[in-house]
């Protein structure tokens, strides 16, 4: 399998020297922390070495979503309409809203029991018409959120359903293979989801934020590279000017 940078060499360091095709990486987060901002940093990185960036938003609409990002300067609407990247917004299908965006997807007439189909659906649609040969990398923005809307249970059973069309297009298509980053913030979430979601991710990064300082704490949890080190007392992450740092 390939192993393909983050295009942040200190975590790419990190993890034992990248990310491998059709891994999933989950980022785990606390109520105040801005630990969520790294996947997008991943996305827009990987976006600029040529792939494709899905983003699955169940969590918020698409002008408060594209005013969060500003946090890191990245304007999802310009890659958007630029043709890299396509947001599956279940947020705005399930409670009505819509987009004169063509990079914005949403179907009214999902739920929870159609969910599989009707994102699968959606996926095949922006696989054909704005994928095409490039990589995909998928952003769950966030587990969480898609746990409440369907109920913890009902999630859970669907994700499992989702790893394994991933492993069934992993053995009979010939494309590039995708990354994958779920997003958890563990205020939101069970104990019992984020050991779920752990077990399907190889790579498992954990923030823990402080009300006294804007630095946090970046634990890296798991890796499945065989030079991946864990570093004693874990990273610090922060936030200036639009620009993620890690030290």
């Amino acid at each position: 399998m390939e192993l393909l940078s983050t295009g942040i060499p200190i975590l790419d360091d990190a993890l034992g020297g990248g990310l491998l095709e059709d891994s999933n990486l989950l980022i785990i987060y606390d109520t105040y922390s801005n630990g969520w901002t790294l996947a997008f940093e991943i996305l827009r990185n990987r976006i600029k070495e040529g792939d494709f960036g899905v983003i699955i938003d169940s969590v918020l609409p698409f002008t408060p979503f594209k005013m969060e990002l500003g946090l890191i300067n990245f304007d999802i609407e310009e890659a958007g309409r630029k043709g890299d990247l396509a947001i599956v917004d279940i947020f705005s299908s399930l409670y009505g809203v819509e987009y004169p965006l063509d990079f914005v997807y949403t179907d009214r007439s999902m739920d929870t029991s159609t969910f599989i189909p009707k994102y699968n659906s959606l996926y095949r649609v922006i696989f054909r018409d704005k994928i095409k040969d490039r990589r995909p990398v998928g952003v769950d923005f966030t587990v969480d959120g898609l746990a409440f809307l369907f109920g913890e249970d009902n999630f859970i059973r669907m994700f499992q359903n989702l790893i394994a069309l991933k492993e069934k297009a992993r053995i009979t298509e010939k494309r590039k293979r995708p990354v994958n980053i779920f997003l958890l913030n563990k205020g939101r979430a069970s104990e019992r989801l984020i050991s779920w979601i752990s077990v399907y991710s190889q790579y498992v990064i954990e923030f823990c934020s402080s009300s006294k300082t804007f630095r946090e704490k970046m634990v890296i949890r798991k890796s499945p590279l065989p030079d991946f080190k864990p570093k004693e007392g874990g990273y610090t992450f922060w936030i200036k000017e639009g620009e993620i740092h890690i030290e």
